[in-house]
């Protein structure tokens, strides 16, 4: 008996030791950082709730177990590769019919709590589901309400914040936090380029044509005030010859000291001009002495 016993117990404790084998690691979930599990019951269906990052028990064979990140994500759309890419720029027309190109990336993060609700709505590709096509979708409604103008100048960033409210209440519904909205680049039509190059030109032009006519004017008024300032200095100056005749005689003497002596005086003879310099410079016949001439 003891020995039917003991083979029993034996037998009893193989099989605990092989089930655990079996079914021990499908009891034990670890959930990675940054992540969360959501719990798949077969008779229940998806449960409300969500595993936290660490060692989990589950139920072997009747619960499983899908990971889901919940760290900010970066999801780009651009010709450039990059992590992250998810589709070519978007094309959009504004409202005056203009086509343009927008390079734009989504931040967004999953909410802790809806992951459940994702995952029965949407499943791990929620990044196709949702986000690229609101994305697209969004981006090309809230354009096509401006014109071109605004998208071109730094009107931009009321573009870009329109987009951002819109698409977050958008993600929200879903479980999706959208953390923020870029739009990091525009590539306009070759059209509007050129339209906006001759533009460019133009008012550069305007502008170099206004300084020179501000430039211009500034030089005529000085003019003028040099003008007026010589006009009145002559007008003082004659008064004060007609009240004292000498201060010409002394103005004489100082250009003719100045000029050493080159200062030209009109005669009476026809194109005769004497210059009093010369004059000066002449020496003196000599005298006859002794009665000799």
């Amino acid at each position: 008996m003891n020995k039917s016993r003991e083979n029993s117990i034996a037998i009893g404790l193989t099989a605990i030791i092989v089930g655990l084998l079996v079914f021990g690691g499908g009891m034990i979930k670890v959930v990675p950082a940054g992540h969360v599990g959501v719990v798949f019951n077969l008779f229940g269906g998806v449960e409300k709730r969500v595993l936290n990052e660490g060692i989990n028990i589950v139920i072997p064979v009747i619960e499983t177990v899908t990971n889901y990140e919940v760290r900010k994500i970066p999801y780009s759309f651009t010709d450039g590769y990059e992590i992250g890419g998810v589709g070519a720029p978007i094309k959009c027309q504004t409202n005056d019919g203009q086509q343009i190109d927008i390079d734009a990336t989504v931040i967004a993060h999953l909410d802790q709590e809806k992951c459940w609700a994702l995952h029965q709505d949407l499943g791990k590709d929620y990044v196709d589901k949702l986000i690229v096509p609101q994305t697209r979708s969004i981006l090309r409604n809230i354009v096509a309400k401006y014109p071109i103008e605004t998208v071109y100048t730094s009107g931009r960033m009321g573009l870009a914040q329109d987009a951002q409210k819109s698409l977050r209440s958008s993600f929200l519904k879903s479980g999706v936090v959208l953390d923020e909205f870029l739009i990091r680049g525009i590539v306009f039509s070759q059209g509007f380029a050129e339209a906006v190059e001759r533009k460019q030109i133009a008012l550069q032009e305007s502008q170099r044509q206004n300084w020179i006519k501000k430039t211009a004017e500034r030089d005529k008024e000085r003019r003028i005030i040099e003008g007026e300032g010589d006009a009145k200095a002559l007008a003082v100056k004659g008064q004060a010859i007609q009240a004292d005749p000498r201060i010409a005689e002394l103005e004489f003497l100082e250009q003719l000291e100045q000029r050493e002596g080159e200062i030209p005086v009109i005669t009476g003879a026809k194109n005769a001009i004497l210059s009093i310099g010369d004059l000066l410079k002449e020496s003196p016949k000599p005298i006859p002495v002794n009665g000799n001439r």
